[in-house]
């Protein structure tokens, strides 16, 4: 793939006659990547063409538009290479994302985000603000870096040109100076209680504002105070839909969960976590055997996605069980037929998905939930329409796990042939299982009962081999392990400095993420694998925690599980409220696992769980075996 930066070459044409006449310049297209545009310029409401000029079929992209702090994205729709798209006179800069090869092109880190110009020529107010605050919120998904100081500087030049965009940027501007420049924001911030608090009456709004910027400069005191009156003024305000909410989600009491959602309900205000919390009381009371309370709560859910889910998440867990395979059955159908009817709309798309990205997130629901459904016809002895509904889970084939129960299906309905097949794409692919390499043979040796399996066998894992290696090394970085210094359960100092020459693996965690906890078990087998191996190092470093009781809840929750885990336990820094060492190496989200070489470079990182266990200590083995041939 290219990897040309933007550019822009101004070619100014010269006619001469008898006399001299001016020209204007003659605008030349830009690069971007694999991607040309054909103006310099991008103006609010005249059209440009994008033309793509590479070869992958399966190229994604879209890009976003920018209304100063906000971004919306939309597709870039391709007809022969070429899509055309106009900017509205709202938008002050855009932002392109191309997906080439399985990744996005970050063009250095930096992406492609371009200016938007009016009319005239000239730059929209807050263009250079908007340019330089998406990185910093919306990049980091795409490989980009924001420069906290370049989006200060921007924020105070456009605000200096165009002073009515400190009203028009409203909270997110000191928001968004104080989290880059505590001094600065602080500053601001204290300016702007000190005109609330001199109000001889306050409005909701008012009120709201204030509890914020107490909470924003960790006046923890000041924000409780200041929300109690606001409540007891405004009884069905929305400050009291934001307490009611907290509260909802800082108990674990049934009761009073219920208690909470039915006050909510009654000041009539719509909070988006509505639709999470009647879920969550859905499912728990079913796990009670409170079906009628789980009947009311699901037929309160509007959203088709959303009630899909909560039938999905129930059903699978009694599919797992073997339970109640009626009642899994009848809920898990109808959660097929829910995602059906919201692919025929996108009345309930999220604005922060395109159209493509909806309906791809609609293909995968369906795909898990037909996963779900075919499991439980197979526990029900109706294999021949498991067997249907699993074709339709498999998709592209990238789960191993709904790859191996196909294979399972087909061998139990004894077609031997197509379970041959299959087990074969699969495993050549490196989307297998060791159960799946067990029922291939045993489909094999039915179709070929004098055929050589181990040999075939031998093949097709060293070609899977060789392609997970080739597709790892792709993804091979070469960047800067940050320095580190951190405290163990047992209070003694750990540094990478110690460690030099070893190949490191740092885990990054918290007891509070899920993903992380059930990774758990296969890190464990990564533990033991290497104990002996004493150029394998492995570190889980606690992170993005908080509470005065922090180390004991670790130390407990490793004894209680009885991990063989060497964990740290990452710093906070006051001033920025980040986690150094999780901040350093750019850690934001969890679980992130961050594989350092002996050459002390970062060599991988990986983000998420997959849920498969045989999967995450392959894909570990590949990158200490490529670290340490």
């Amino acid at each position: 793939m290219k990897k040309i930066s933007i550019y822009a070459l101004i070619s100014v044409f010269a006619f001469f006659s008898c006399k001299e006449e001016k020209k204007e310049p003659m605008l030349t297209p830009l690069v971007l990547g694999d991607f040309e545009i054909s103006t310099d310029k991008v103006k609010q409401n005249e059209p440009f063409t994008i033309t793509y000029n590479g070869d992958d079929s399966k190229m994604e992209s879209f890009y976003h538009q920018i209304n100063q702090f906000k971004a919306y994205p939309y597709d870039i729709n391709f007809t022969n290479n070429q899509a055309t798209i106009t900017i509205p006179d709202s938008i002050s800069a855009i932002a392109f994302n191309f997906k080439v090869d399985g990744k996005y092109d970050d063009n250095g880190e930096k992406g492609y985000i371009l200016k938007v110009h009016d009319a005239e020529g000239n730059e929209v107010n807050g263009s250079s603000t908007s340019a330089a605050y998406y990185p910093t919120s919306y990049g980091s998904q795409y490989g980009l870096k924001g420069d906290k100081a370049l989006l200060v500087e921007a924020m105070e030049n456009d605000l200096k040109a165009s002073p009515d965009l400190k009203e028009k940027w409203g909270n997110t501007y000191l928001n968004t100076l104080y989290r880059n420049d505590k001094a600065k924001g602080k500053v601001l911030a204290e300016t702007e209680i000190q005109s609330l608090t001199s109000k001889a009456s306050l409005e909701e709004k008012d009120y709201q504002r204030l509890f914020s910027l107490y909470r924003m400069t960790k006046k923890k005191d000041l924000a409780d105070s200041i929300s109690k009156v606001a409540i007891e003024k405004f009884p069905n305000g929305d400050m009291k839909v934001n307490n009611l909410v907290n509260s909802f989600f800082g108990t674990k009491d049934l009761t009073e969960k219920e208690k909470i959602y039915a006050e909510l309900k009654s000041t009539g205000k719509k909070n988006p976590n509505m639709g999470y919390m009647v879920r969550s009381l859905a499912s728990e009371n079913y796990k009670l055997g409170n079906t009628e309370v789980f009947d009311k709560y699901a037929k309160n859910i509007t959203k088709p996605m959303d009630k899909a889910s909560l039938y999905n998440n129930v059903a699978w867990g009694l599919a797992e069980e073997g339970k109640d395979l009626d009642f899994a059955a009848k809920i898990s159908k109808s959660s097929l037929d829910l995602v059906k009817s919201a692919g025929n709309s996108t009345e309930d798309k999220p604005s922060y998905l395109t159209d493509n990205q909806y309906k791809k997130n609609i293909e995968s629901s369906y795909s898990m939930y037909a996963d779900t459904y075919a499991l439980i016809l197979f526990k029900q002895g109706n294999v021949k329409d498991a067997i249907t509904y699993q074709a339709q889970a498999i998709g592209e084939g990238s789960n191993a796990d709904i790859n191996e129960r196909y294979v399972e299906f087909l061998v139990a309905d004894e077609q031997y042939k197509l379970a041959s097949d299959k087990a074969n794409a699969f495993l050549t692919d490196g989307k297998g299982s060791k159960k799946m390499t067990d029922l291939y043979k045993t489909a094999y040796n039915k179709v070929n009962p004098n055929g050589d399996f181990d040999t075939i066998i031998a093949d097709i894992e060293k070609k899977a081999h060789e392609k997970e290696v080739a597709d790892l090394k792709k993804s091979m970085l070469d960047e800067e392990a940050p320095a580190f210094a951190l405290k163990n359960l047992d209070g003694e100092e750990i540094t990478l400095a110690s460690l030099k020459g070893k190949t490191v693996i740092l885990d990054f965690w918290a007891t509070w993420c899920g993903p992380c906890k059930a990774s758990f078990p296969g890190m464990q087998q990564v533990v033991e694998k290497y104990k002996d191996n004493e150029n394998v190092v492995l570190l889980f470093i606690d992170t993005m925690e908080d509470g005065k009781d922090r180390e004991a809840k670790v130390a407990k929750f490793i004894k209680d599980n009885k991990y063989d885990f060497r964990v740290l336990f990452d710093t906070k820094n006051e001033k920025t409220e980040q986690f150094d060492v999780a901040s350093s190496y750019e850690v934001n989200g969890i679980p992130t696992k961050v594989i350092i070489g002996p050459s002390g470079k970062i060599n991988f990182k990986s983000v998420g769980f997959s849920g498969q266990d045989e999967k995450l200590i392959k894909e570990i083995d590949l990158m200490i075996g490529l670290l340490n041939p």
